[in-house]
Order: structure tokens, then sequence, then C-alpha cells
């Protein structure tokens, strides 16, 4: 019999910094980072706007 033994859990901190945005856990590509900082001020705006006014489409959500 070939017995596997299979992958430790996380520990808690690890648990914890998986639920960190992928920018945040140093993650994210180059690319990425650069595409995040040529739109942070639409991101900000879209932001902006959801704690104003909500979701669009939110009447339809069903969660």
């Amino acid at each position: 019999m070939n017995k596997q033994s299979s992958p430790r859990p996380p520990d808690i901190a690890e648990r914890r910094s998986l639920w960190q945005p992928p920018s945040e856990r140093g993650v994210i590509s180059t690319e990425g980072r650069q595409w995040l900082e040529e739109n942070a001020d639409a991101i900000k705006a879209w932001n902006d706007y959801v704690e104003q006014h909500g979701l669009p489409l939110a009447k339809y959500r069903q969660f």
C-alpha cells in the first residue's frame, strides 16, 4: 500500500492572510500593480459612488 500524506492545514495566521486582497499579500504582478496605479482614480470614484448610492441592481441580488 502506498500511503500518501495529506498536506497540513493552514494555521490561523495563514488563514487570515488568505482573506487579504492579493495586492496586500504581495501576490500581484508588476503589470497588475501598474494597472491598479493607473486606475486608482476610477476605482476610488466607483467606491465612493457605491458608498453614497449602494450597489446598482442590488434589488435583484438573491443573497
